[in-house]
């Protein structure tokens, strides 16, 4: 039997999935099983390493079962994963703890300080990325401040997706998306001394990993691994780049004619959009990441809203929570039905809310961990579905804010997440951002993009822009033009937005010491 099934690992934070696609780039199958995380004390959120990985060879032997003859039909297995945390490992190879996550925030005074002074400006310039505390930056300093056993005994520094790939190929290495929008410079696509003298971090160089482009290195797998995920020793392994990057490959990003962004609305708001010329790239304002592409002289540029359909989850589990004093058992597809009917019936702008539901703040376009959501404008004329038209035109004025930050210029929008099934959110959005847009029409983009870089490192196909056409283009919905009107009156109130968060920061800071 020939071998015609690509396979990507999406790891995320919650859940570890593998997909099947056949060479066409059509899903075949997938499977996946829960992660956990650990919240504890002190604003962190941790994950075993080991235990990860048992969840990766559990989740590869769900698919195993589902796919005849899987093991003989594999072209490769291309891994990606979440962004930022630390992953640690001895010179054995063993962790050396738990990981501290993208969610994890202990080292969030650090960061404050770095960013308030001119080492957080020189860290942006260099690395285009700003500094946050979901970073290993703040993670490593932290852990060199005040556990310096687990500071010295660590010997290389990885991200989730690093690891995996270490434990299937006994490889020790991470990618330029990554590598270099933390310690690198985007334009060198090497890592800088200078950041770590910034940072007083000097001693860190020996920890980093071997850094490469992941259209160019084609791992193997090992013989245990082999054995434990019945799997032929020696199958190509690639390591892809992180997820939000994968996501951005499996929306069509990458195309030279023109400026594609990539907006997930799923739990969190991630904005994603690729950056040809170099030379308009700067981060005065210390936001967002930035990072080189593989296979390209082009960066990927990405920020990220800490929430977004998770504000929408909020108010209907508000709505439920009081339908069941009734004895009624309410059901969260009927509710989003009545949302969608209530928003297009009601008129817009009428209050002004802002989305920073997370307990953890805010983290773009502006950084700050007192960040709290509220309602603007409310009178007793106010009526439910103004509230929740506001919640809806939030994602929109929070997705212009991010795009703006990074002066992108978008020829096309792109939606995907659980909120692009809103026609009315789509609408919204257009309006907001004065964007045409578009809707995918399927959900594991992250795990396509994977392949889609798989492809091109085993010479499946030359370049990204072939590969739009197989992967992408097939499952893209009609380009929708914006309302101008309604555009016209979005602009105006995107600028009470930015104003009301604005003098909102005492508050919160206020706020924040008494609870």
């Amino acid at each position: 039997m020939s071998k015609d099934i690509l396979v990507g690992l999406d790891a995320g934070t919650s859940l570890i999935k593998f997909v099947a696609f056949d060479l066409n780039g059509k899903l075949i199958n997938q499977a996946s099983v829960k992660n956990e995380v650990n919240f504890l004390e002190n604003k962190k959120a941790e994950q075993n390493l080991n235990l990860t990985w048992i969840k990766v060879v559990e989740a590869f032997k769900l698919l195993d079962e589902k796919i005849e003859n899987l093991k003989n039909r594999i072209v490769f297995i291309s891994i990606t994963g979440q962004g930022d945390g630390s992953w640690l490992i001895d010179s054995k190879g063993e962790p050396t703890c738990d990981a501290p996550l993208w969610l994890d925030g202990r080292s969030g005074e650090i960061v404050d300080k770095w960013r308030n002074s001119k080492s957080g400006i020189r860290y942006s310039q260099i690395t285009g990325t700003g500094l946050n505390p979901s970073m290993q930056t703040g993670q490593m300093y932290h852990f060199k401040k005040f556990q310096p056993e687990i500071y010295d005994k660590t010997s290389k520094v990885l991200r989730c997706k690093d690891w995996i790939y270490y434990k299937m190929t006994n490889e020790i290495l991470t990618d330029i998306t990554e590598g270099c929008m933390t310690w690198g410079d985007f334009k060198t696509r090497k890592y800088n001394d200078e950041i770590l003298e910034i940072l007083d971090l000097k001693e860190m160089k020996s920890k980093f990993p071997e850094m490469i482009d992941n259209t160019k290195h084609v791992g193997s797998l090992s013989a245990d691994s082999a054995n434990l995920l019945s799997l032929n020793k020696g199958t190509p392994i690639i390591l892809a780049p992180v997820d939000i990057v994968c996501s951005a490959f499996g929306s069509g990003c990458y195309d030279e004619k023109q400026s594609i962004g990539s907006t997930v609305l799923g739990t969190a708001g991630i904005h994603i959009f690729f950056e040809f010329d170099l030379d308009n790239i700067t981060n005065e304002n210390q936001i967002g990441y930035t990072g080189p592409l593989p296979g390209s002289t082009a960066s990927w540029r990405m920020i990220s809203n800490m929430v977004a359909s998770l504000n929408i989850d909020w108010i209907i589990n508000i709505f439920h929570k009081m339908i069941e004093e009734y004895g009624v058992i309410p059901d969260k597809n009927k509710t989003l039905k009545i949302f969608e009917k209530g928003v297009q019936d009601s008129k817009p702008a009428k209050t002004i809310y802002h989305p920073f539901i997370s307990t953890n703040g805010e983290r773009g376009p502006f950084v700050n961990v007192n960040a709290r959501a509220q309602f603007l404008g409310l009178n007793k004329l106010t009526e439910t579905f103004d509230l929740v038209r506001s919640i809806y035109e939030s994602l929109g004025y929070a997705c212009k804010d991010c795009y703006e930050s990074f002066n992108a210029n978008l020829d096309l929008l792109r939606i995907t997440g659980g909120a692009s099934n809103s026609p009315s959110i789509q609408k919204i959005l257009g309006a907001i951002t004065k964007n045409k847009t578009q809707v995918i029409d399927y959900s594991e983009q992250g795990a396509a993009g994977a392949c889609m870089v798989g492809s091109v490192a085993t010479g499946l196909e030359e370049n990204f822009q072939s590969l739009n056409k197989i992967w992408v283009d097939p499952y893209l919905k009609e380009i929708r033009d914006y309302d101008e009107n309604l555009s016209s009156i979005y602009q105006k109130s995107f600028q009470s937005y930015k104003e009301g968060y604005k003098n909102m920061e005492v508050f919160w800071e206020k706020f924040n010491q008494n609870v």
